[in-house]
C-alpha cells in the first residue's frame, strides 16, 4: 500500500471516529433511574462517583448509594423493578439481557440498607440466573416479589410478597412462600423463620404539605400534626425458654481412637430448650444439659406461636452437664404433634432442610437426597408405619417398616430417631446415623414437609 493510500485510510478512520465517538465501546444499559429523591449517587466501575438523576442509565458494574434521606427506583431492561431505601448500597454486579435463558444474568449485591424487588423477564426465563447476594445470604427467586433489609443488629430480614423465594447460606437453605419471612443472623447459621417482616423503611416527611382541606393553625399556617407513637416491636415468638418441646441428639465423646466406640444417640424425650430467634443455645433432656462451644449450623421452620416449630443444628463441640466434652452433636427439637392423623394410604414428605452430615472425626459431608413416606392408618397390621432413605456423601441410611404409635419414632436399629411436629403432622424431623468403613460412623439431621 502506498503512503498516499495509507494517508487516505487514516483520514477516513479519524473522520468516522469524530462522527461516532466511542459508540462501539459504550456499555449497554442495564436499566434507567425512573425515580430519585434526596441524596443519591452512582459509583462507576472505575471508582468515580456522580450524582444520580432521573432518566440516567444504569450500567452493569455500577453501584447506587443512597444517603440518609435518599431513595431511588430503577427499571431494568427486562421490566424488573428495584426500589432502594435510605442508607443503601446496591451494586449491579452482572446484568445481561439478551432474551436468551442461557446468557441472561441478573446478579446484584445488597451491601447495606434495604430494597424491594419485582422480578422481570430474566427471572422468568431462567430463575437460576436471578440472584441477590448480601453479606450473610443469597436470595434466589422462585416468584416475583420480595423485600430485604439489614436490621440495626446487623442481621438480615427477608419477606416474600408474591409466590416464592429461596434464601441460602453456608448453614442451609430455606424456601419461603408468599407472606413468609426469615431472619439471617450471620453467614454460617441457616436462615430462621420469623413472624417479623423485613424492615424496608420509607422516610416520612417532617410535616405534611399544605393542600386543600389540611388543618391550619390560628395564624392560617399549616398545623403541625404530631407523629403517631412508634409501635411496640413485636417480640420474636421463637426467643426464650420453652419447656414443652421434644428433642433427640447424636454425639461422640472425644478423643475417639476407634469408632463406633464413644458414639451415642439419646432417646426421643421431652426437653426444656433455650432459643434466640429459633437458634438453640441450650437444651435439657433426660436429666442432661447440653450447651454448644462451637455452633456450626442451625435452622428452623414454623413458630412457637402457631405450635408447629421444629429446629435442628450441628455443634462441632459441646458440653454435657458442664463437664463432659462432646463432638459433632446433631440435634432436632420441636413441638410434637399432639394427635396423629389417621389418613389411609402412603404420603410422601419432601426434604426441606437439615444439618450436613459429619463423620466422628469431624469431616463434613453432604446430604444429597432423602425420602420419607408414611402411612398413618392405625388399622393396618402393626399400626402406622414409615420408611426412610437418606443418601449422603458418606453412604446411605435406609430404614423400612418403622412402626410407631405416637408422634415420636425410632427404628429397630436405632439408626433413625425423630418426631412429627405441627398440626396434622405437617412436618417431620429425624437424626440419622450410619456406618462408614474404614473411616467410622457419621450422623446428621433431616427435616421434611408433608404434601
Amino acid at each position: 500500500m502506498t503512503p498516499h493510500i495509507k494517508l487516505q485510510h487514516t483520514a477516513l478512520a479519524m473522520a468516522l471516529a469524530a462522527i461516532y465517538p466511542l459508540q462501539a465501546l459504550a456499555a449497554p444499559s442495564a436499566g434507567v433511574a425512573q425515580f430519585i429523591a434526596g441524596d443519591v449517587n452512582v459509583r462507576r466501575a472505575d471508582g468515580g462517583t456522580t450524582a444520580l438523576v432521573k432518566g440516567k442509565d444504569i450500567e452493569s458494574g455500577q453501584a447506587i448509594l443512597t444517603g440518609a434521606s435518599g431513595r431511588a427506583q430503577v427499571r431494568f431492561t427486562d421490566g424488573g423493578l428495584v426500589s432502594l431505601q435510605p442508607n443503601t448500597e446496591f451494586k449491579v454486579a452482572n446484568y445481561v439481557d439478551k432474551a436468551d435463558p442461557k446468557e441472561d444474568r441478573f446478579l446484584v449485591d445488597l451491601l447495606r440498607g434495604s430494597m424491594r424487588a419485582i422480578t422481570g423477564l430474566i427471572g422468568k426465563r431462567n430463575r437460576e440466573n436471578y440472584k441477590v447476594t448480601t453479606t450473610t445470604a443469597t436470595i434466589g427467586i422462585r416468584g416475583s416479589g420480595f423485600n430485604v433489609g439489614y436490621n440495626p443488629d446487623g442481621s438480615l430480614g427477608i419477606t416474600t410478597e408474591l409466590d416464592a423465594i429461596e434464601v441460602c447460606n453456608a448453614g442451609g437453605c430455606v424456601g419461603l412462600t408468599a407472606g413468609e419471612s426469615v431472619r439471617v443472623i450471620n453467614n454460617t447459621d441457616a436462615p430462621v423463620r420469623t413472624n417479623v417482616r423485613a424492615s424496608v423503611p420509607t422516610p416520612a416527611p417532617e410535616r405534611e404539605p399544605v393542600t386543600v382541606g389540611d388543618k391550619v393553625n390560628n395564624e392560617g399556617g399549616a398545623a403541625i400534626v404530631e407523629k403517631p407513637p412508634t409501635p411496640t416491636p413485636v417480640p420474636d415468638p421463637n426467643t426464650g425458654t420453652f419447656t414443652n418441646l421434644t428433642a433427640v441428639a447424636h454425639y461422640h465423646l472425644p478423643p475417639v481412637t476407634s469408632d463406633p466406640n464413644g458414639s451415642f444417640t439419646g432417646p426421643v424425650a421431652s426437653a426444656s430448650v433455650v432459643m434466640n430467634a429459633g437458634k438453640v443455645s441450650e437444651f435439657e433432656s433426660s436429666g442432661n444439659v447440653f450447651k454448644p462451644t462451637v455452633n456450626t449450623a442451625a435452622g428452623s421452620f414454623g413458630s412457637m406461636a402457631t405450635n408447629d416449630f421444629i429446629g435442628w443444628g450441628n455443634w462441632a463441640s459441646a458440653t454435657k452437664n458442664g463437664a463432659t466434652n462432646l463432638a459433632q452433636l446433631h440435634y432436632i427439637v420441636g413441638q410434637a404433634t399432639p394427635v396423629l392423623p389417621t389418613t389411609v394410604g402412603v404420603s410422601s414428605y419432601t426434604l426441606i432442610g437439615g444439618s450436613a452430615p459429619t463423620s466422628y472425626t469431624g469431616t463434613s459431608g453432604t446430604l444429597n437426597s432423602a425420602t420419607f413416606s408414611v402411612n398413618f392408618d392405625p388399622v393396618q397390621a402393626g399400626g402406622p408405619m414409615l420408611s426412610v432413605n437418606i443418601n449422603t456423601s458418606f453412604g446411605n441410611v435406609v430404614e423400612n417398616f418403622v412402626y410407631f404409635s405416637s408422634s415420636t419414632f425410632s427404628s429397630g436399629s436405632g439408626a433413625v430417631k425423630g418426631m412429627f411436629t405441627g398440626p396434622n403432622a405437617n412436618r417431620a424431623g429425624l437424626v440419622y446415623t450410619g456406618g462408614l468403613s474404614p473411616a467410622g460412623s457419621y450422623s446428621g439431621t433431616a427435616i421434611f414437609q408433608a404434601p
